[in-house]
Parts: structure tokens; C-alpha cells; sequence
């Protein structure tokens, strides 16, 4: 069954969930509408038909997800796109896009002291960040500085329609909601970059979904650090990184700072019928 949830009910859904793909509230800013399949498989559909349907369950992560896709198939939707923890060999007219791995950061056992040999490399690269001045704080509040670092990284970076639609609802999605917020980095008071954080898991698992940064040295070396200072004050045992994307620079730079892959995301197109008029 599929159940469209108000805005209360996302809420408490994506409590259930444990990892990106389960930020039902941020993600339903580009959705016209957000449900559970079987009050476990979100399910995010636009006006257009097109529906993308996450087979990571928030409650049974071993579910199987093979009769929500074929009753979801059978509906008058024109593009069915799924994000699922196993190979689906047997989709009939649907072709696999990409593989990629969601990264975790067990932040409950990272010594945010960088001692030993084990983190030789992140001390060297703390010490080089330490020497460009920036500090942090963290906001919920869009200003004309977002707006800039907005544009500029939508204007350097190749993206995708869904990418940009993401971007675009940030502020909205502050305004409806009273969680999730901005890590920010500052060199003295201009805005230099910015990392998105929610929390999944009950408060388990911190997520951060988009990085946005200016041309600016080791920005994201210094935010990734504040992020964990941020979720162990927090009491999180897990920062979710999110998603390789395809990036051998961008796994690498997690992996930097032992990320680790811990969910496979398998992902789907299946073409359907176009909508009628």
C-alpha cells in the first residue's frame, strides 16, 4: 500500500531511518509528494510522473523490496527510478544507470585529536588548514552569502536536473522545518563555504547530504573536521558522507578521513508508459 505522508509523518519516518537516503524530509522538497510503500520503502513522486522509489526499508533492512517495484510498474507513472541494496537483474525494460557506495565516518571511535600514526596524514593536513584563518559557525538562516556560494557552484560543476533542484529548495526547506542546519566556514566575515547536516537514526546518525564550497584551499578538509566535532558533541556514533557520485577524487577524500563504505546503492531506470493526457 501506498501511503502519501503529511508533513508530521515525514517527520517521524525519517526518525526511522539510517542513512542518506532517507532524508524524507529534505528530499521531499523536490517531490510533489513523499510516501512509504508497506510503511517502509519511501517513495518520492513529481507532476510529471516520474517516481523514485528507495529499497533501503527504514524498518526491516533486509525486506524485500521486488513486489513494491512491480506494483509500482503497474501504476500510470512515465519513469520509475530505484535506488536499491541488491542487483536487479529481472527488471523487465529497465537498465541499471550506476553502482555506488554511501560512506560512513564512525565518529564515535575517531580520535578528533589526530593522534598516533594512524592520522599522521590528517594532523599535516590540520596544520596547513590552521593556517588559513577560517573558523566556523553554524546557521539556519539563508543570507546573500549563500546565494553567492549558490551560484557560483551551480555555475562550476556539471550537474544533474535532480542536483540542481536540491540546491534550489535549500532555503525553503529551513523555512518548513525546525531541524537540520548549515556548518559553515568563515575567513574573516565572508561566507566560504558550507556543509548541509540532518539526523537520521534518532539523532544516531548525522547526514550530510550537500558540501557546498568557494575555490578556496582545504575548505572541505576544514569542514569535514568541524562536522565530527559537531556530531561527537552531538552524541552521534555515525556521520553519513554520503555518496562516492562516481568520483575517484571524491572517494578518495573520504576515505581520507576513514569513511567507510558501508551500504551498496544498485540504481535503475525503468522506462514506462508516458503519461496520457
Amino acid at each position: 500500500m501506498l501511503q502519501v505522508l503529511t508533513t508530521r509523518e515525514k517527520e517521524a519516518a525519517q526518525r526511522r531511518g539510517y542513512m542518506c537516503e532517507h532524508l524524507l524530509c529534505f528530499y521531499s522538497m523536490v517531490s510533489d509528494q513523499t510516501a512509504l510503500y508497506d510503511d517502509n520503502f519511501p517513495v518520492y513522486l513529481n507532476p510529471w510522473g516520474e517516481v523514485d522509489v528507495i529499497l533501503f526499508g527504514l524498518d526491516d533492512r533486509g525486506a524485500e523490496g521486488i513486489s513494491c517495484v512491480h506494483d509500482l510498474m503497474a501504476r500510470s507513472f512515465s519513469i520509475l527510478n530505484i535506488v536499491s541494496p541488491t542487483p536487479f537483474p529481472e527488471l523487465p525494460r529497465g537498465h541499471q544507470r550506476y553502482v555506488d557506495w554511501d560512506f560512513h565516518i564512525d565518529v564515535a571511535h575517531f580520535d578528533l585529536e589526530l593522534k598516533g600514526h594512524v592520522y599522521k596524514n590528517l594532523r599535516s593536513r590540520m596544520h596547513q588548514v590552521a593556517a588559513q584563518g577560517y573558523h566556523a559557525r553554524q546557521s539556519r538562516v539563508f543570507t546573500s552569502q549563500h546565494t553567492y556560494l549558490l551560484a557560483r557552484h551551480m555555475a562550476r560543476h556539471p550537474l544533474e536536473v535532480w542536483d540542481y533542484e536540491e540546491l534550489l529548495s535549500l532555503e525553503r526547506f529551513f523555512q518548513e522545518h525546525d531541524h537540520g542546519l548549515m556548518i559553515e566556514a568563515y575567513h574573516d566575515d565572508h561566507l566560504v563555504g558550507f556543509d548541509v547536516v540532518d539526523f537520521v537514526d534518532d539523532g544516531k546518525v548525522m547526514v550530510v547530504p550537500l558540501g557546498i564550497y568557494l575555490d578556496r584551499p582545504l575548505v572541505s578538509d576544514f569542514l569535514m573536521y568541524e562536522n565530527l566535532r559537531f556530531a561527537r558533541a552531538r552524541g552521534c556514533n555515525w556521520v553519513d558522507v554520503g555518496l562516492a557520485c562516481g568520483s575517484d577524487g571524491l572517494r578518495s577524500f573520504k576515505e581520507k578521513w576513514f569513511a567507510q563504505p558501508k551500504y551498496t546503492l544498485y540504481v535503475y531506470t525503468v522506462p514506462l508508459s508516458p503519461l496520457t493526457e
